[in-house]
């Protein structure tokens, strides 16, 4: 496969060894031994979001942020995000105290089911830069940071922001946070001529289910959905207050940078500052002694489509980008500003990979798609094409899909990285100061499909006097009824958790630090 020159490489070559070996799905042992980790049960739920297949503005919670108030020490608010519903904003007893719906929403009736927010509501229309029309904006992950400058009435002043997906409209919206604005903390500061996050995309087709087909980079049509995904804010040291954002994008092995900056009347908008890339394909050692080494590629429905990244999280002390891409694993990846507009990130970065990784597969035509399985068909089909793979270079810890990503901040730039194995509805935390000791692993009574998480150290209302641990049940409790409303169909139910850290920590015999670290000032 004819590969484009990409800008800049660093790092070395990458080589995978003594790993376990195992499938894409869970085995029945590995079921066993998630039930069998110690489980922490939430002390705060907030209400259960019932989601209906293609209902206008159905709720689905995906990412949540924790933000600490700067002024009531030690209270805060807990922002989710909810998918076409938009963001929720919630007190610490789980209590909703305001929902945001996204700029471009469709109209809601009174006979349709029920969302967050006005209904019946006429709708605004959608998104700009929708050809089709049929475009709406829909919220995916969400993170907050502290004391970013805005411009307003020629005065300067600092603020608290959250900052959001908008994966419908492929932008990213700002909120300024104040809770002196009881009942609605949160104001969209986002400059109206903000960009478009990824107007191009770079396309590496799979080179066994797509033969003969290059990378390339070509325009970007909104309604591919090929957009802004995940997100994580980074303020770096010795760069005064400058905010910027990581973002994934849809269905590509692409990383944004971004930097914000201030547009007057108290507005933000950002830019590009770079593309991190990352080649899909990847060399593993053949099974077979004294053979050549395998290229190998993870399975793909779409094979245009390349394996994405979602969740994100940066080490502000340690300037470290962790990055998840679901179905490869974490990658870990030191930033610096003297890197061009293109960055190719070398294998060498995969600090863990999924359980799945390497193993063979055939991926069997489906329609327009392919059907990913590990054994042949029974019935040869036309057209399937077997991948040579290696079963025993796949990580130890981490069932496809990989999620939210957190870091406990202890002193010392030491703590804990944890990280969300969708696959089998288990957490695992490695060590902050050398990632890629995996020191425990745990699981979350009742909570299952997690996609984010998020933690602080400092307290947080005094419920929460030691910190604080969030996370998404994507398995909540299903409706008293679930038959269809004005024919939509029941599809999930969903909802955030809360629980003081220090649960955490007694269960698995971690460290408990509120004092050492604190995300208003990461660099001092």
């Amino acid at each position: 496969m004819a590969r484009p020159y990409l800008v800049s490489t660093f790092g070395l070559g990458f080589a995978l060894a003594g790993c376990s070996a195992t499938s894409g799905e869970v085995t029945s042992t590995q079921a066993e031994a998630a039930e069998a980790l110690p489980t922490i049960t939430a002390s705060v739920l907030t209400p259960v979001l019932h989601g209906y297949d293609d209902a206008p503005r159905a709720p689905d919670s995906d990412d949540t942020a924790i933000w600490v108030n700067p002024k009531k020490h030690g209270e805060g608010l807990v922002i989710g995000a909810l998918k076409n519903a938009g963001l929720q904003v919630y007190d610490l007893s789980g209590h909703v105290l305001q929902t945001l719906v996204p700029p471009s929403h469709p109209a809601v009736s009174a006979e349709d089911p029920p969302p967050p927010g006005p209904q019946p509501d006429p709708g605004t229309g959608p998104c700009p830069d929708s050809a089709s029309g049929e475009v709406f904006g829909r919220f995916n992950n969400v993170d907050v940071q502290y004391g970013v400058e805005i411009k307003s009435h020629g005065k300067t002043k600092k603020i608290d922001v959250a900052v959001v997906t908008d994966r419908g409209c492929d932008r990213l919206r700002v909120y300024s946070i104040d809770p002196s604005r009881a009942g609605s903390p949160l104001v969209e500061i986002t400059a109206p001529d903000a960009p478009r996050a990824f107007a191009q995309r770079f396309e590496q087709p799979s080179p066994f289910q797509s033969p003969g087909e290059d990378s390339r980079v070509v325009a970007n049509d909104l309604d591919d959905q090929s957009t802004a995904y995940g997100v994580t804010l980074y303020r770096p040291e010795h760069r005064g207050q400058e905010l910027r954002a990581f973002v994934t994008q849809r269905r590509r092995a692409v990383v944004g940078e971004f930097v914000f900056f201030p547009k007057g009347d108290g507005l933000l908008s950002y830019r590009m500052l770079r593309e991190y890339r990352f080649d899909p394909v990847f060399e593993v050692p053949s099974p077979k002694r004294h053979k050549k080494a395998l290229d190998w590629t993870p399975c793909r429905e779409d094979p245009a489509e390349d394996p994405q990244f979602e969740g994100l999280t940066v080490d502000q002390e340690r300037g470290v980008l962790y990055a998840a891409q679901e179905v490869v694993g974490v990658w870990r990846i030191p930033l610096n500003d003297s890197w061009p507009s293109v960055v190719s990130v070398p294998a060498s970065r995969l600090m863990e990979p999924t359980r799945s990784f390497g193993a063979g597969y055939f991926a069997v035509p489906d329609d327009d798609e392919f059907s990913c399985e590990e054994e042949a068909p029974e019935e040869p089909v036309s057209g399937t094409v077997a991948v040579a793979g290696n079963p025993n270079v796949g990580g130890e810890f981490l069932e496809a899909d990989v999620e939210g990503l957190a870091i406990y901040y202890r002193a010392h730039k030491k703590g804990y990285l944890i990280v969300s194995s969708q696959g089998d509805d288990t957490f695992h935390v490695f060590d902050r100061a050398h990632p890629t000791d995996h020191l425990t692993a745990f699981q979350f009574d009742g909570v299952g499909e997690t996609d984010g998480h998020d933690v602080v150290n400092v307290p947080v209302g005094a419920a929460f006097p030691f910190g604080l641990f969030t996370v998404q049940n994507g398995k909540a409790p299903p409706p008293a009824s679930e038959d269809d409303i004005n024919g939509y169909e029941y599809d999930n139910s969903t909802q955030f958790e809360l629980v003081g850290w220090e649960d955490v920590a007694s269960t698995l015999g971690l460290a408990v630090d509120e004092d050492s670290y604190d995300p208003r000032h990461p660099h001092d």
